[in-house]
Order: structure tokens, then C-alpha cells, then sequence
């Protein structure tokens, strides 16, 4: 069956666009192989894949797609000379004893004058059980000038080490862990720490599969740039719709800085609330002598815990103060506690403006995100710092 499909040419390439918000560009296309029967039905990509194992033709099958590819990417680079072809292989062939140069990446590209700097390698890691060979093929290609990414990165068993061990210009985070990012709160921490991961190493991060604009807007939030999807285009023969894609990333350019304005809006208006609850509290610490705070647990519904510590020591004075019941695991802090090592504490020691609102992080005393703000003042000569637990939503 493979061996008809090719010498009749039944297989073609379709193109689906990767884009950047930041640039509002499409920066590359990936090419997608399709084929059709005799009939001229349509076959799943899967199943010719898988069909071609079973004949053993996997080699001459991915050969054949990828000249294919390149042929037909040559038309849009010679129109886009920063466009960027993402070239998927069978990468499970890397486990067989194919040397590197036998699968001819810079031989065919060099035929038709595409240079290896335009050209990205897409590997599915998981489908590799040789990691060392895995990365001596990355090394081999880089250091002939092609781009290297990791193709659908979180899933089957993907391995977090191959990123740092590959050290790929690019990873694609499958559709698995995208898919409802902006209302999963567990999808939402894997793709914080990928993308975390693959900054601190250097790597760019793609999401695939994005087919809601939340998915993108939640993405760009964590840093995310680089987007592949039905929402912005589906696979095509065609050339991409130039005009059609600016106006969605634009679109989304809009949303994305109306959000972070609103963000920073929301943290201005946290900040001042919050100065407003302290000084409210310190100036009854201060004129009543008040120890007895669950007042104001209930006076300011945002409040989750109050307490207080030396400026100096950063030893808590007094318990704390928290309007939610506690277990055995999650225990609000105690008096003699230690705080001398929290961000909140020595930032805000240390600043001139005497206050600081913390990132969001799961509280020790409740178990439930929160941010604490924390504002310094003077108590009958003596330092102290007065810390407020404030809930947030977890999304």
C-alpha cells in the first residue's frame, strides 16, 4: 500500500501557521502530510504511519513526506525569507541503526537552497527510548545550523530531564495540557512549570492544539508566545490568509494587553485597599491598645489572617488571627514564630515605602492561595510589621 502511495504521488503537503503575538507575525508554517486512496477517499495520517511500520517502509515513507515538504515550503520562503519550516520526521527511527546523515536534512534542504537556519527539526521525545542517541542526533543537526524542537511535549511519557538534556530551540506543549488551561488549575500549574523549565534554559514555548481564545489569553499570562491551532488557522493546501491571521493576532494583541492593564489596575486597587485595612488596624492597636483582631476578620471579608512580627527579629508577636478552620497539616503561625526568612518580611523591612504585596502561593495556615500584604509601623518605639492574609481566586 505505502509503495503505491508514493509512486503515484497520492500524498500531498498541507500547511497549518504558527504564530507570534509579541512579533503579531506568522513566523512559521508546519508541514502536514495528507493522502487519499484510489478512490481518492481521504486517509488518517495515523493510519498510513502505522500502516508503513507494519510494511517496514517507515524510512521511505518520511523521506518521501519531507522532500515533499520541502518542495513545497520553497515557493513561501522564496515570497518570506524569515519564514520557519517545522519538519516532522518518524523519530522512533532514531532507535534503529540509521546513521544521522542518512536522514539527509541538510542534503535535501541544500538541493533546493533552503538554508538549515529556516528549517525546525520537530522530534517526538517519547517515542525514543535511546535518550543519549536522541541527543547526539540534536547535537548533530545544531551544530549544522538546523532548529531543534520537542513535538507534542506532555504527551505519552514525556521526560521533564530530555529538555534540559536536549536543550532544543523549541518546545510544543501537547494539546492534552493547553486544553482548558484557563479553567484547569492543574493544567494550568504542568504548563507554568514547562514553560518556567524552558525559559531557564533558553527554549521557547508553543502552544498546540489551541482552539479557544482563553487557552491563548491564559497562555500569554504565563509568558507563552508562540501559538499553533484551529483558532488562528486549520491545515490548508492553500497559502495562509495573510490578512485573515494579522487580524487575529491582533484581535488577541488587543485582549491580551486589555487584560494585563486590567491586572495591574487590580493590583493598584489591591495595594491601596489594603493600606486602607492597616491603617485602620494600627491606628486601633495604637489608640485602644486592641489585641483582639477578629473584628476585623469580619469587618473586611478579604482578610484571611492577621498578624504581627518584630521589624527587627522577625519573630511573630502574639497568634494569629484567621477567619477559616485549620487541620493537622495546615496550622496558622503562632506567637514566637520565625518569619525572618519570608520574602514578605525582609522586602518589606527593607523598603522605603514600608509596605509590599506578595506573589499568590498556598498558604501555610489554610491551605488556600492567598497573597499577604505586609505594612511596616511604629509601636511605643519599636518596629513592627503587621501581615494581611488576602484571599484570591485560585484562577
Amino acid at each position: 500500500m505505502i509503495s503505491k502511495l508514493i509512486q503515484d504521488n497520492s500524498i500531498c503537503i498541507y500547511f497549518q501557521s504558527i504564530v507570534s503575538i509579541r512579533s503579531a507575525k506568522v513566523i512559521g508554517v508546519e508541514a502536514l502530510m495528507r493522502a487519499h486512496d484510489e478512490n481518492n477517499e481521504p486517509l488518517s495520517p495515523i493510519f498510513v504511519f502505522d500502516q508503513a511500520k507494519k510494511e517496514n517502509l517507515s524510512f521511505e515513507l518520511d523521506k518521501f513526506v519531507r522532500i515533499k515538504a520541502l518542495e513545497s515550503f520553497k515557493p513561501l520562503l522564496d515570497a518570506n525569507k524569515e519564514l520557519l519550516l517545522f519538519l516532522n520526521f518518524e523519530s522512533h527511527l532514531l532507535d534503529s541503526k540509521i546513521s544521522f546523515h542518512d536522514f539527509a536534512f541538510g542534503a535535501l534542504a541544500n538541493d533546493l537552497g533552503i538554508p538549515p537556519s529556516r528549517i525546525v527539526i520537530e522530534i517526538k521525545e517519547y517515542q525514543i527510548e535511546d535518550s543519549e542517541r536522541l541527543k547526539q542526533f540534536c547535537d548533530f543537526y545544531k551544530e549544522r545550523g538546523f532548529l531543534i524542537a520537542l513535538d507534542d511535549f506532555g504527551a505519552g511519557n514525556a521526560n521533564f530531564d530530555r529538555i534540559s538534556t536536549v536543550r532544543p530551540h523549541i518546545v510544543k506543549v501537547d494539546r492534552s495540557i493547553v486544553f482548558n488551561v484557563h479553567q484547569n488549575f492543574i493544567h494550568k500549574e504542568i504548563l507554568k512549570s514547562i514553560a518556567n523549565m524552558c525559559f531557564n534554559i533558553g527554549a521557547l514555548v508553543l502552544a498546540e492544539g489551541v482552539e479557544d481564545e482563553e487557552e491563548i489569553l491564559r497562555s500569554l499570562k504565563l509568558d507563552i508566545d508562540l501559538f499553533q491551532g484551529f483558532w488562528f488557522a486549520r491545515p490548508s493546501g492553500v497559502v495562509y490568509d495573510k490578512n485573515l491571521l494579522n487580524d487575529k493576532i491582533a484581535y488577541i494583541g488587543a485582549k491580551h494587553t486589555h487584560n494585563v492593564r486590567a491586572s495591574m489596575q487590580h493590583k493598584e486597587f489591591l495595594i491601596e485597599s489594603a493600606k486602607a485595612y492597616t491603617h485602620t488596624i494600627i491606628e486601633a492597636i495604637k489608640t485602644t491598645h486592641k489585641t483582639d483582631l477578629f473584628d476585623f476578620l469580619r469587618e473586611f471579608d478579604i482578610i484571611e489572617a492577621i498578624y504581627c512580627i518584630d521589624a527587627n527579629t522577625g519573630i511573630q508577636e502574639g497568634d494569629t488571627f484567621i477567619s477559616t478552620d485549620t487541620n493537622e497539616f495546615f496550622q496558622p503561625a503562632r506567637h514566637g514564630d520565625n518569619h525572618a526568612l519570608k520574602e514578605y518580611f525582609y522586602i518589606t523591612k527593607e523598603s522605603k515605602r514600608g509596605n509590599y504585596l506578595s506573589q499568590k502561593y498556598i498558604s501555610r495556615a489554610s491551605g488556600r492561595m492567598c497573597r499577604t500584604f505586609a505594612q511596616k509601623f511604629t509601636l511605643e518605639g519599636c518596629e513592627k510589621i503587621l501581615c494581611l492574609d488576602l484571599k484570591v481566586q485560585t484562577l
